[in-house]
């Protein structure tokens, strides 16, 4: 049986049996890699389409650098 907590307005689950354990941390890795790819992919988009998503080059570049665990928001003016 599992129980749920929130964290950062985000559902945790509390896993209990190994192999729920064992799939959460499989799913943690997918999202982890698409996280990284997705970041990745910022560098090869051009002029045009940063603008389309409201990004400069730099910051771009800035998210695309951000460790693939890192997945807090970032806004100007705040870490």
């Amino acid at each position: 049986m599992s129980s749920i907590e929130v964290i950062s307005g985000r559902p945790v689950a509390r896993l209990r049996s190994g192999g729920s354990l064992l799939r959460s941390l499989l799913d943690r890795l997918v999202l982890w890699n698409r996280v990284r790819r997705t970041r990745l992919h910022l560098l090869e988009l051009s002029e045009h389409e940063l603008e389309d998503l409201g990004l400069t080059r730099a910051a771009a570049h800035e998210e695309a650098m951000r460790p693939f665990w890192d997945m807090g928001t970032r806004r100007e003016g705040r870490s």
